[in-house]
């Protein structure tokens, strides 16, 4: 019988690099609570992953180290951008407010474009009396 030499891993490292994520977001990087299953233990990381400081900001509990600990997850780049940046999600749901309220605005002008146009429609056509019914026999006619 062939027998495993290792054991695989409870979850994929896909998914826990999502769930490591998701704790840092959240706020709950560095304590683990079993009962509800949120957080994350810094010892969970794969030792590539793990800064040396880490262990040190996250035995004390104090406001700096909280500090300290933001500052090594997310970089020394307090900005627009982050090391952790949300999801970029499709183009579509990316572009939606400013479709939105493109239409908006489009629609603000409409009812008058539409009056406009009828207007323009109603002035093209040509003016109902007796020289036009000529008009429109000879176009029909074989002479």
């Amino acid at each position: 019988k062939f027998k495993k030499k290792g054991q695989n891993p409870a979850i994929s490292r896909r998914v826990a690099g999502d769930l490591r994520k998701a704790a840092i977001r959240a706020g709950t990087y560095g304590k683990f609570d079993a009962e509800t299953g949120a957080g994350w233990d810094p010892a969970w990381d794969a030792p590539e992953r793990r800064h040396p400081l880490l262990d040190d900001a996250s035995a004390v509990g104090d406001v700096a180290s909280n500090e300290a600990l933001d500052s090594i997850l997310l970089g020394s780049n307090k900005g627009a951008i982050q090391s952790i940046r949300p999801p970029k999600e499709t183009k579509r749901e990316r572009t939606r407010e400013t479709r939105a309220q493109k239409i908006e605005s489009l629609l603000k002008d409409a009812d008058n474009k539409i009056e406009e146009y009828r207007l323009e429609k109603e002035a093209s056509k040509p003016k109902p009396g007796i020289e036009e019914e000529f008009k429109r026999a000879m176009k029909g006619s074989r002479y």
